[in-house]
């Protein structure tokens, strides 16, 4: 039988610092001299170890190489390397869609004092989309972010690494002033939030003013009969994530915003020798863009609730249409209606 809570493809717990300590560096033999161009440092180290010249190897991994009858197959036939370099191309280019134009970029060697320091551990995180309402036996939740981060960073590192469109809402009917030039957004008042792995919950207490969201679920887990709790509470930003005991493959918990916007994230092993790059975003989920109802054109600015001027309610415009649609040529307002700012996250992520 099944442990109450572990999911069935999960892995044994885990101590992230125990796996490092246990590492043993000899493996890979020139692991100390890994560096952001590493080929031919390992390549020195592997002739070391085996006692065989450097232009051997070079000569074994073409002649034995794991792609050899591969390449043997694109000259022997031009149409399917055709077919190969366009489908390698067209996968490069999803790939590269995730991403803003400079994490394209190739990079020059990383400076000393931003290298990776080894040995240590990255983890996978798979951050999926929120979902408040109920799931049946044979849905799943969508990816919205893979990111991967080091063993020696903090859990709020993560925590500032993971986009929300919620963090950019605006409270309150912006109707009557539409120009307005908000100073503060959701995540700079509801800067709490927490991470909820293995029966401990990792609380963001960076800000004075933060509040503990975890106390209510403690308080309640444990009553008498429950059989639940106790359960931790753990200041986020004192904790690495080589502190952790994890499971792989465990669906773990981040909440933010109250309890309005809660993601499933899945730890994973899977490396970039930058430390600049970390916590590294590998994935993000790409959703379609909410147009605006009148041109069809434009992404969506404002959400209008009673607008005579759609059949929907709530309805959305762009900038353009909005003003266009909803005011004189004075800026007055007409007609009854409430707006508020929307935020596309295919716009603004």
């Amino acid at each position: 039988m099944e442990k109450l809570g572990v999911h069935r493809d999960a892995s044994q717990l885990i101590s992230v610092r125990e796996f490092l300590t246990s590492w043993d560096a000899s493996v890979i033999p020139g692991m100390e001299m890994i560096s952001t161009k590493s080929d031919a440092a390992m390549l020195k180290a592997l002739s070391k170890e085996m006692g065989t010249p450097i232009d051997t190897l070079q000569e074994l991994s073409t002649v034995c190489g794991v792609q050899r009858d591969e390449l043997e197959r694109r000259q022997k036939n031009p149409t399917y390397k055709t077919f190969i370099k366009k489908a390698m191309r067209m996968k490069k280019c999803d790939y590269l869609m995730n991403f803003p134009p400079d994490a394209a970029q190739v990079k020059e060697e990383c400076p000393k004092e931003f290298c990776v320091q080894h040995p240590d551990v990255i983890i996978t995180a798979h951050v999926h989309q929120p979902n408040n309402t109920h799931l049946s036996f044979n849905m799943k939740i969508g990816l919205d972010q893979t990111l991967l981060v080091l063993g020696c960073e903090r859990l709020t590192d993560l925590r500032d690494k993971i986009t929300c469109v919620n963090d950019l809402a605006l409270a309150g009917d912006l109707s009557e002033n539409p120009d307005f030039t908000p100073e503060h957004y959701a995540k700079d008042i509801y800067k709490s939030g927490f991470f909820y792995i293995e029966g401990c919950f990792y609380n963001d207490f960076r800000d004075g003013g933060s509040q503990d969201y975890s106390q209510v679920i403690r308080d309640w887990a444990k009553e008498p009969g429950r059989g639940i709790g106790p359960m931790q509470s753990v200041a986020m930003e004192d904790t690495s994530f080589l502190d952790l005991n994890i499971r792989l493959g465990q669906p773990y918990i981040y909440l933010h915003q109250g309890d309005s916007c809660t993601y499933h994230m899945v730890l994973s092993h899977q490396d970039p020798q930058d430390i600049r790059d970390y916590p590294l975003v590998t994935h993000k989920h790409l959703k379609n863009q909410t147009k605006c109802r009148v041109c069809q054109m434009h992404a969506s600015r404002w959400m209008a609730y009673d607008s005579e001027h759609s059949p929907e309610n709530p309805s959305f415009f762009c900038e353009q249409c909005f003003r266009a649609l909803h005011y004189d040529e004075h800026g007055n307002k007409i007609g009854n209606f409430q707006a508020f700012r929307y935020f596309d996250k295919s716009a603004v992520i």
